[in-house]
């Protein structure tokens, strides 16, 4: 039976065997002091951590260094290229990818090493553990992430601006392990993130000739907090999850609100030309 790996509240049965194939941590950075040690202390004993730095002026690069991780500049390209630059720089065919912001919890490493080991799959989706206000919302639904998969069976989506993926060739497994996320942790700086991932999804979604959609606008809000609050179930986190799922929806909106705004600048544009 697999135990559910979530924060450091387990820790898997070890096995014997010790041969398991070389993995790469590869993280993106810009100004990660704030958790980076923690981070990288999370993946002690990997084979290699690649630092992808795209110009950090805080203590990043030196907690890199402390953990002899190596470190490759690379000026900002956009998230998905970013990553995708990334695993190339990784030397070995087994890649973790973890952001500055994302911690492994106890055993779950090992975890990793033995399901690889048994050579029958090409990744592993694993989940999130957000924290937000300081305290974990683990009684939340959870999304599942691509972040553990074989160089030779991936592609980066690179079209997108914003919430890049990783497509990896059939079969994955699933493994019951929580990154403990530092990203949402304050409503000031997860709005901050909203506020710019919105303008990248608006300006994606106007590149795809997707745009705004009136009764979109006028319903998302209400819709995306019910898909928040009950279908993932932050109900179940008190007046933390309603206020996340509040802002979750928020973020659907001001995508619409932005794509709205884009559309009655041109049109004003234009008729200040005609």
């Amino acid at each position: 039976m697999i135990t559910a790996i979530h924060g450091n509240n387990a820790r898997p049965g070890m096995s014997a065997k010790t041969d398991y194939p070389p993995i790469s941590v590869f993280i993106i950075t810009l100004n990660e002091e704030a958790h980076l040690d923690e981070v990288l202390e999370s993946v002690r004993g990997v084979e290699e951590i690649v630092i992808i730095d795209s110009g950090s002026t805080d203590d990043t690069l030196t907690i890199a260094a402390k953990h002899g991780a190596r470190v490759v500049h690379n000026d900002w390209p956009g998230y998905a290229k970013q990553k995708e630059f990334g695993i190339t720089q990784c030397t070995h065919n087994w890649i973790l990818n973890l952001d500055g912001d994302e911690v492994m919890p106890e055993g779950g490493l090992q975890m990793i090493r033995e399901r690889i080991a048994e050579g029958d799959i090409n990744g592993i989706w694993i989940h999130h553990d957000d924290i937000f206000m300081g305290h974990s919302l683990r009684k939340a639904r959870h999304h599942k992430y691509r972040r553990v998969y074989r160089k030779d069976k991936c592609h980066m989506n690179t079209d997108v601006l914003v919430h890049e993926h990783i497509e990896v060739e059939p079969p994955l497994a699933y493994l019951p392990i929580y990154l403990k996320h530092y990203g949402y942790d304050t409503a000031h700086g997860y709005m901050d993130k909203l506020n710019k991932y919105s303008k990248l999804k608006a300006e994606q979604r106007e590149q795809q000739g997707r745009p705004c959609s009136l009764p979109r606008l006028l319903l998302i809000f209400p819709l995306m907090f019910l898909k928040f609050y009950l279908g993932r179930q932050m109900i179940w986190s008190g007046w933390r999850g309603f206020i996340k799922a509040n802002i979750d929806a928020f973020h659907f909106f001001l995508t619409e609100a932005k794509l709205y705004e884009m559309a009655y600048r041109r049109k004003q544009a234009e008729k200040e030309n005609n």
